[in-house]
């Protein structure tokens, strides 16, 4: 795909919308949202040739500053070697403009410009999702409760989404993996790698089940303390609602909550036995329930009829097959 005089004749207009959204994003000042200000729409077969002039052109009427040809074609060169570099493990790169991206995502307010997907692309696009989303360190209860909840939601038919860190996530994507359910892990960093480490199996055998890992950072990219935050707003939208499992009142887990907030997402967290009050990473728990922000889930039953609200009013378009609906009494357990 590299090349001077920009991408040859065998680039697709996918790729070339993601080298030009890279590319901009590479610029000081350039984020994802004014990337897709820039490019709002796909740049096509005619622009084979022209890509780096038309961005300059785009660029001039939308950019505080005059950005210099040779900053523009570095940046472009740059990006085509990050699309070279995933192709060469496996990583498909999709663009906001491309029809593969997910339809949740392109709703949410802040929508990623690139995804890179590892994986079955679509395991993105399953017709019913939930996030389920906790810290990681857990009690004993949580621990269990997670992965009876991840098999509980893929035996109900829905893909399940995390971020495959250590402790809720990891036990819900387990779950998941015992009924031969649909996993999603969403990563802060390169697909060339996996964080935690501990979580390698984990994420092979989500794959393994037709799931995949996703990111919005180039493959190379290590992890940072902002993108954990922010990756936390797809793990959200790529789902119908989110299951919180265990929080304390200022953990990690309530980006996603205020993420799924912002995204109208229907919450819901577990509502732990009396006994786990005094626990830390139950009072965010609570505090969600008390203020009437999230749905309590005392009980498998409470879980069961969650996902059920949320299948009636699911929008999303079926990319994989339905399962049957989720009614019947023998589907109820105990925490």
């Amino acid at each position: 795909m590299t090349g001077e005089s920009g991408p040859d004749a065998a680039t697709t207009s996918v790729s070339l919308t993601a080298v030009a959204l890279l590319a901009l994003m590479r610029l000081k000042g350039v984020g994802r949202v004014r990337a897709l200000q820039i490019v709002d729409r796909p740049m096509s077969g005619t622009d084979f040739g022209n890509c780096r002039e038309i961005l300059m052109s785009r660029l001039a009427s939308a950019y505080p500053r005059p950005v210099p040809r040779s900053e523009i074609c570095d940046a472009w060169m740059k990006s085509e070697e990050q699309l070279d570099r995933a192709g060469a493990i496996g990583v498909q790169v999709i663009s906001f403009h491309d029809e593969a991206y997910p339809e949740r995502l392109r709703e949410i307010p802040d929508p990623p410009a690139v995804l890179f997907v590892k994986g079955d692309l679509r395991a993105l696009h399953a017709i019913k999702g939930l996030a389920i989303v906790g810290t990681r360190e857990p009690t004993s209860f949580g621990r269990e409760v997670a992965q009876r909840s991840g098999r509980a939601t893929a035996e109900a038919g829905y893909m399940v989404v995390s971020g495959l860190a250590h402790g809720c996530d990891t036990h819900a994507h387990e779950g998941c993996l015992e009924a031969r359910g649909t996993g999603v892990a969403v990563l802060a960093h390169g697909l060339d790698k996996v964080y935690p480490a501990a979580n390698r199996g984990l994420a092979e055998r989500l794959l393994e089940y037709g799931g995949c890992l996703t990111s919005e950072y180039p493959v190379g990219a290590a992890p940072a303390r902002s993108a954990f935050a922010e990756r936390d707003r797809i793990q959200s939208g790529l789902a119908d609602g989110v299951l919180v499992i265990e929080t304390d009142v200022e953990g990690g887990t309530m980006h996603t909550v205020r993420f799924a907030g912002d995204q109208r997402r229907p919450l819901a967290c577990i509502d732990h036995p009396k006994r786990f009050f005094s626990e830390d990473k139950t009072k965010g728990n609570r505090k969600l329930i008390d203020e009437g922000r999230a749905s309590p889930i005392p009980d498998g039953a409470a879980l069961i009829g969650f996902l059920n609200d949320l299948q009636s009013v699911t929008s999303a378009e079926p990319h994989l097959e339905s399962r049957e609906e989720i009614d019947s009494p023998q589907r109820s357990f105990a925490f």
